[in-house]
């Protein structure tokens, strides 16, 4: 006889159903969190003065994951020019004032952070993945997935975990995108200074 539909698939069994092509199930999980993960994006720069925070007044600031915004005033450091170095540094302001100034309140930073913070994410995926070896995405899982774990974190009643996260996420992610603007211009410019050949 066949088994009773409440007792499938049987507690022990950890496996996928034999009819589904291996790496499938993974995809479709992967492919249902990122647009889970836009969407909710999206929620938030409508939202556009909201911090977006669960907690109420002091509990969600942090020194650390607000001041932390300042790592992606890095880049400034080895960019080129004028431009450049004023991109990051405004990306370094506008995460500080809405991640530590004003996390407790509404404020026009929220919106302009996560605006802004979009479209330098958006240009470094054009500017690196255009010149840069494909390997460096790699890198940026990293940051990414803090990013994706502070998200995660905003469920849980306690902010410690959304603290941890968030300061890695802006660590992390600055120290990759001062790495990528470091060998999108200066690594060229000094290996040619020096006589050597890269790429």
């Amino acid at each position: 006889p066949p088994l009773p539909l409440t007792n499938y698939p049987p507690r022990w069994w950890t496996g996928r159903p034999p009819w589904i092509a291996p790496g499938t199930m993974g995809a479709k999980l992967l492919q249902a969190r990122a647009a889970s993960l836009l969407k909710e994006h999206a929620m938030t720069i409508n939202r556009f003065r909201s911090p977006n925070m669960p907690w109420e007044g002091s509990a969600c600031r942090s020194p650390a994951a607000g001041l932390s915004g300042a790592c992606y005033a890095l880049p400034a450091l080895v960019a080129p020019g004028v431009l450049e170095p004023a991109l990051w540094l405004t990306t370094a302001f506008l995460s500080c004032m809405a991640d530590y100034v004003h996390i407790s309140h509404d404020s026009a930073f929220h919106g302009l952070d996560r605006c802004w913070a979009t479209l330098m994410l958006l240009r470094c995926s054009l500017l690196f993945g255009a010149r840069l070896d494909p390997s460096f995405f790699l890198l940026a899982l990293v940051p990414l997935g803090c990013f994706v774990k502070g998200r995660d974190a905003k469920l849980l009643p306690d902010p410690s975990g959304w603290v941890f996260w968030h300061t890695l996420w802006h660590c992390s992610g600055g120290l990759v995108v001062t790495l990528g603007v470091w060998m999108l211009y200066r690594a060229p410019a000094e290996a040619a200074a020096s006589g050597l050949h890269i790429g």
